[in-house]
């Protein structure tokens, strides 16, 4: 019995040519979907937002808090201060990487 288990499961395993397709198709995406994250560091903001909003209010209704969330005037504005402070920070961590480096160096 537990033979024919492993033949019927068998039927349906992938043949070596399409699991290297498959892991090709899933490195590609990858790589894809992490420089469209790299462009647009507002999605990455949204969802921490959000998260926050959602941990400190603990809605019985997510899904109706969610709506409201996404739908709030002052959303855009909220976003783009927290994209620009993040960006700041960055530009900050890098000089000071640098300074360090240069240091190192001397």
């Amino acid at each position: 019995m537990e033979h024919a288990v492993i033949e019927s499961a068998d039927k349906f395993a992938l043949s070596k040519d399409q699991q290297e397709k498959l892991n090709k198709y899933k490195i590609r995406v990858r790589k894809e979907n992490e420089l469209f994250l790299r462009h647009h560091p507002e999605v990455a903001c949204l969802i921490s937002d959000f998260l926050h909003e959602v941990l400190l209010s603990r809605p019985e209704h997510v899904i109706e808090f969610a709506a409201q969330h996404f739908t709030q005037p002052n959303i855009r504005n909220r976003i783009t201060r927290q994209v620009n402070e993040e960006r700041k920070m960055l530009r900050r961590e890098n000089r000071l990487a640098l300074k360090n480096e240069n240091g190192k160096t001397s």
